[in-house]
């Protein structure tokens, strides 16, 4: 009895440990760590399952005659042990036959979990967002090379006449698993081709607003003494962020509803199997409160008319220094129409009116069904066609 409960305590106390760990270490060497604590958690499952329905339940003198598992090594123990234990109950009176019969189905669906679990962690899936735990591992997989400089690029030189990509995760090619799928790596092989020799430089991060951008631009400028001969400035709908939580709009978060079952994030956050089937449909209530909000920052005065200020360092910057300078407007891809009349028109009309060169990817990619402009349904950022497209206006105004 001793040993049962020492048992059943063990693996209590290793499945919490294994729920509870991708909470902070959702990807790496944490990962692997978490695959020892399942295979330990199956063996301890199986010796208590052996002790507790097979040692003390044991017809005198019945032998199993199946010999069904020498088929499969892999599963040998498992399939060993209920197939064994199916036999030996044979001669149980029928409230026991019950009991054992239910033991091995939740048992068989325990043994199924645990194998799922282990097989999802290793299945990366991008996210618009980095709070899944298939997206972590995405990141932790394709989110390379990074230069010396903490950019997802080669490192810099600038032996050839240098174009300089600036933006956000747009521009740094989240939710492509090559960089030369980016528009930037696109637009400079294909300049190379015409002879034309460019080096290509990408300076691109997630969660960039617009003056963060021209901050990491100058730091860079001034930390690789690299002048660029043109700058690309890649711009989306959440550059106004950094402005309007200046001026005291704050965003709150991508949270669930408040009246979700708390045991059920719990589990949710912890399993990378229920984690990966539950965010495999869109869930619309963690972006309609952020449209609200970005809604809400294009309509304020104040706060539309810092942000342009913004931009217009990225104007003065460029004319200062003879450089050309070309924007690449991108709208929210599941939404162009919206998109539009929130602030991509606007956008345009400020660009055009300052005299500076402007792709509008809405224009791009309005006759490009939805599901080939993204990633995925969970990764509304550029596919690759997308991509492709807008290297070829790239060129087209480099030219």
């Amino acid at each position: 009895m001793k040993k049962i409960l020492f048992k059943s305590l063990m693996i209590i106390a290793l499945l919490i440990l294994v729920f509870l760990l991708p909470l902070f270490y959702p990807s790496g060497i944490a990962v692997y760590f978490r695959l020892l604590l399942l295979i330990l958690i199956l063996i301890e499952s199986l010796q208590l399952f052996k002790i507790i329905f097979i040692d003390t339940k044991v017809t005198h003198g019945y032998e199993p005659q199946s010999k069904l598992w020498v088929s499969y090594p892999p599963l040998r123990g498992i399939v060993q042990l209920i197939n064994s234990a199916t036999l030996r109950f044979r001669n149980w009176s029928f409230t026991n036959k019950i009991i054992s019969n239910a033991a091995i189905v939740l048992f068989s669906i325990f043994v199924i979990f645990i194998l799922l679990e282990a097989i999802f962690m290793f299945i990366p899936r991008s996210h618009s967002t980095d709070y899944t735990l298939a997206s972590r591992l995405w990141y932790a997989k394709y989110w390379k090379p990074i230069n010396s400089l903490g950019f997802r690029d080669k490192e810099p030189d600038n032996n050839n006449p240098v174009v300089l990509f600036v933006g956000d995760s747009f521009t740094a090619g989240h939710g492509l698993k090559s960089v030369d799928d980016r528009f930037s790596n696109i637009a400079g092989k294909e300049l190379n081709k015409k002879g034309k020799k460019y080096t290509v430089i990408n300076i691109g991060k997630p969660n960039l607003d617009s003056r963060s951008e021209y901050d990491v631009m100058r730091a860079f400028i001034y930390m690789a003494r690299i002048k660029p001969d043109k700058i690309i400035l890649q711009y989306c709908g959440n550059d106004i962020e950094g402005v309007a939580m200046n001026n005291g709009l704050i965003f709150d978060g991508f949270n669930p509803p408040s009246d979700m079952n708390k045991f059920l994030i719990l589990i949710g956050s912890g399993s990378y199997l229920f984690n990966y089937l539950y965010f495999l449909s869109p869930r619309e209530y963690l972006g309609m409160s952020y449209i609200a909000y970005l809604t809400k920052a294009y309509k304020n005065d104040d706060i539309l008319s810092k942000h342009k200020d913004d931009l217009k360092l990225f104007m003065d910057y460029s004319r200062k220094n003879s450089i050309q300078l070309i924007v690449i407007v991108f709208p929210f891809l599941t939404d162009l129409g919206m998109s539009d009349s929130m602030y991509l028109n606007d956008i345009v009309s400020f660009f055009n009116a300052n005299k500076i060169s402007v792709i509008n990817v809405s224009q791009l990619a309005k006759d490009i069904p939805v599901t080939e402009r993204i990633v995925n349904i969970n990764d509304t950022h550029a596919s690759r066609k997308l991509n492709k497209i807008v290297a070829q206006e790239i060129l087209k105004k480099l030219e």
